[in-house]
C-alpha cells in the first residue's frame, strides 16, 4: 500500500522458510513446498486469500539441515525478501507438495515473530523502496554520482560485455538485454547475482548488503568470473567446427522473467549442488551394493545431461526412488499363537476355519522362520471381513499394513511398475506402498482381485502373483 513515504509492505508477514535457492528483490524464483508449516502457509494464506496483500509473503532461508528437519522453528536468517507468489501449482505425487513461483520485491527485517503455528507470522520492517523499479534509469544512479556512481558504471560495462559474448539472436538473452538499458542502476546487482550461476552462500552475501555500494561491491566480483570463465570457455572451443556464441543455459528453480540461466559448470558449493546431496543420499540409503553400482552409474549419467532432456526428469525421479525405499528398514516379527487367537477373536466372530488356517500359517513360521510361507487367498463377497482379516493378521504378527485396491486395474504394469524406457513411468502400486509404509516387510494384500480388467494380453491379475516373487503363483490357500 502507498503512503507518505512511498509504497509499503505490510507490517506483518507469513514466513516461507527455504532449504534451497535464495530471492532477491526483482528476480523470480520456483519455490517447491513440501514442509508442514510452509504447506499450511500454501493452504490456508495463499490459496483462501482474495485480496493482492494476501499473496505477499516474506520469504526466509532456512539454516538448518533439510535431513535434520524437526518440528521446532530454526535459527531465522535475519534478512529476507519480501514476495509475490504469482503461481502455485499443487501435486500429490511423489508427495503432496506445492510448487510456488514468487517475484521478490524487497528486503526486509524480522522485528519480532508473531507466531509459530500453523505457519509462522513475523513482525517485519520493510528496508528497500519499490520505487526503485518504477525509476526511469535516466533518473537512477548515473556515473556522475561519485564512487556509487563509477561502481554502477563499471558493473554496469561488464554486464554489456557479459551479453556481449552472448548469442544475441536468442530471445530470452536478447530480453535480457532490453532490461538491462530500461532498469535503474540500483537494482542491477539484484537482478543480475540472480540470474548468473552463482552459489546461495553468494546469493545471502548480495542479499545481506544493505547498502547499495556494498550491493555493488559484493555483485561485481561475481559479474567478473562469468566472463573470464566464457572466455576460457570459448578459447577451448575455437578449435571445434561448431564454435558459436555460448548460449545461457536454463537453471533449475529459477527464472527472470520466466527463465534463469547457468553461466558456468563447475564453480558452485557442494552443499548448493543437487547431485551432490542425492549422492551423499544414495550412500546412507544402505541399499544392497548391485542396486548402489546401478545408482552410482545412473548418477554419473545424469550430471552430464542437460536438464532439458526428457530422459534428466526420468533418471532423476529414479533416483529419488531408490532413496526413498527402506532398504534396511523392518519390523521384527511377532509369533505368538496366543496372542494371535485371542486378537483374531476379538476382531471377527466365527470364521473357525479361516482363523484356523492363519493359526496353522504362524504355526509353521514360528517353527521354520526362514519359510517362504504360501500366499493365502481369501474369497467371498463383498464386506464379509477379507481385508479385516489381514490387517489383523497384520496386527499380530506386528508389520505394517497396505492394501491394494484392483478394481478395474487393466494393465498389471499398474502392478509391478512400467519400464523405465517409457515416457512417464511410474512406479507401481507395490513399490509405492512400500515407500507409503517405509518398512521393507509390510503385509501387503492386493484386494478385488476379481474386478481387475479383462484385456488377456497384459494379464493384470498375473501382476500381484509374481510379485511376492517367483514359484509362488500355484501356493494358493
Amino acid at each position: 500500500m502507498a503512503s507518505g513515504d512511498g509504497i509499503q509492505i505490510p507490517s506483518r508477514l507469513p514466513l516461507l522458510l527455504t532449504h534451497e535457492g535464495v530471492l532477491l528483490p526483482g528476480s523470480t524464483v520456483r519455490f517447491s513446498v513440501d514442509s508442514p508449516r510452509n504447506m499450511q502457509l500454501v493452504s490456508q494464506r495463499l490459496l483462501k486469500g482474495t485480496s493482492l496483500k494476501s499473496t505477499i509473503i516474506g520469504v526466509i532461508p532456512n539454516t538448518r539441515d533439510p535431513e535434520q528437519e524437526t518440528d521446532d522453528l530454526p535459527s531465522l536468517h535475519k534478512i529476507g525478501t519480501a514476495g509475490i507468489a504469482v503461481q502455485v501449482v499443487g501435486s500429490n505425487w511423489p508427495k503432496p507438495h506445492y510448487t510456488l513461483l514468487i517475484t521478490g520485491l524487497c528486503r526486509f527485517s524480522v522485528t519480532s515473530l508473531l507466531k509459530e503455528r500453523p505457519f509462522v507470522l513475523a513482525e517485519v520492517e520493510q528496508l528497500d523502496k519499490l520505487e526503485q523499479y518504477m525509476t526511469p534509469a535516466s533518473e537512477g544512479v548515473t556515473a556522475e554520482d561519485g564512487e556509487l556512481g563509477k561502481l554502477s558504471h563499471k558493473f554496469y560495462q561488464a554486464a554489456v560485455q557479459l551479453l556481449g559474448m552472448l548469442d544475441m539472436s536468442v530471445p530470452v538473452v536478447a530480453k535480457f538485454r532490453r532490461l538491462l538499458d530500461s532498469l535503474p542502476r540500483e537494482t542491477l546487482p539484484d537482478v543480475v547475482a540472480s540470474m548468473i550461476r552463482t552459489s546461495n552462500k553468494e546469493k545471502l552475501q548480495v542479499l545481506d548488503a544493505l547498502s547499495l555500494e556494498e550491493r555493488f561491491k559484493k555483485a561485481l566480483p561475481m559479474l567478473t568470473r562469468q566472463i573470464e570463465g566464457l572466455k576460457l570457455l570459448q578459447k577451448t572451443r575455437k578449435k571445434s567446427p561448431d564454435n558459436e556464441k555460448t548460449v545461457l543455459s536454463v537453471r533449475k528453480g529459477g527464472v527472470f522473467p520466466g527463465r534463469q540461466f547457468n553461466l558456468d559448470e563447475e564453480d558452485e558449493d557442494d552443499d548448493d549442488d543437487d547431485t551432490a546431496a542425492l549422492e551423499r543420499k544414495l550412500h546412507r540409503a544402505k541399499m544392497p551394493e548391485a542396486a548402489l553400482k546401478v545408482c552410482l552409474k545412473e548418477l554419473k549419467r545424469l550430471k552430464k545431461m542437460p536438464q532439458s532432456m526428457p530422459e534428466f526428469a526420468l533418471t532423476r525421479n529414479y533416483l529419488d526412488l531408490m532413496v526413498e525405499l527402506p532398504w534396511s528398514k523392518s519390523t521384527k516379527d511377532c509369533l505368538d499363537i496366543r496372542a494371535a487367537r485371542t486378537l483374531l477373536d476379538n476382531d471377527h466372530y466365527a470364521m473357525d476355519k479361516l482363523k484356523r488356517r492363519v493359526l496353522e500359517y504362524l504355526a509353521v513360521r514360528q517353527l521354520k522362520t526362514l519359510l517362504k510361507g504360501p500366499i493365502l487367498c481369501f474369497v467371498g463377497p463383498p464386506g464379509v471381513g477379507k481385508t479385516s482379516v489381514g490387517r489383523s493378521i497384520a496386527r499380530t504378527l506386528g508389520r505394517e499394513f497396505h492394501r491394494i485396491a484392483l478394481g478395474g486395474v487393466c494393465d498389471q504394469s499398474d502392478i509391478r511398475g512400467h519400464r523405465r524406457t517409457y515416457v512417464g513411468s511410474m512406479p507401481g502400486r507395490i513399490i509405492n506402498g512400500l515407500k507409503t509404509v517405509a518398512v521393507n516387510n509390510p503385509c501387503v494384500p492386493p484386494g478385488r482381485s476379481g474386478q481387475t480388467g479383462e484385456e488377456p494380453a497384459r494379464r493384470p491379475c498375473s501382476g500381484p502373483f509374481r510379485g511376492p516373487g517367483p514359484g509362488t503363483e500355484p501356493q494358493l490357500h
